[in-house]
């Protein structure tokens, strides 16, 4: 039994990687600045406003560590970008590789 829960602890700690590295790659790829819809620098209240997501939750994302990310919000960010889920995930890939470890 002990593996088992070994085994649970690991996957938490690649849970708790992948989720960082999504908001990283997030902030990164669209918040630095924040653009409305014509692509004019706008403040991240009025970027969250627009997107649908609490200003707090984008605060949460900029932060080194991440946070625990559903996957609406990531739906959410990438409809209002206009960018395809397919091209925000493959890019991620494409710097995360598929086999993230602690």
């Amino acid at each position: 039994m002990p593996k088992r829960s070994s085994n649970k602890e690991e996957l938490k700690k690649i849970n708790a990687l992948v989720n960082k590295y999504i908001c990283n790659f997030i902030a990164k790829k669209f918040f630095s600045p924040y653009y409305d819809e014509n692509g004019k620098v706008t403040s991240q209240n009025e970027y969250s406003e627009k997107c649908g997501i609490a200003s707090s939750t984008l605060t949460k994302m900029k932060s080194p560590d991440g946070y625990n990310i559903p996957m609406t919000t990531v739906y959410s960010i990438c409809r209002f970008e206009k960018y395809p889920l397919e091209d925000f995930f493959g890019e991620f890939e494409k710097e995360y590789g598929t086999n993230i470890r602690p």
